[in-house]
């Protein structure tokens, strides 16, 4: 079921509809603040949609490396069945 959130930041408010659940959400939202903390604290100067850029582009960098290792961790799992049903035949 989608719900209705409203993120506040600094002085900008965000209205997001999700399907998370209430952890997932509370999760995300926990990280999204003190993210959000940090990076002000460093550059207190920053915009907040400055901010939030920096903070979308590590998680697509966090993804992109993320999905390298499952690509290689998969490629590993196959090649290890795949000698296992060789050494059996």
């Amino acid at each position: 079921m989608k719900k209705s959130v409203n993120i506040r930041l600094d002085d900008k408010n965000y209205d997001l509809v999700t399907d998370a659940t209430e952890e997932e959400l509370l999760n995300v939202l926990n990280r999204l603040q003190t993210e959000y903390s940090q990076i002000k604290n460093i550059v207190e100067e920053a915009e907040t949609d400055e901010i939030l850029l920096v903070m979308l582009t590590n998680a697509l960098l966090n993804e992109i490396r993320s999905e390298k290792i499952i690509n290689h961790l998969t490629f590993k799992i196959k090649s290890f069945f795949s000698e296992k049903e060789e050494g059996k035949s």
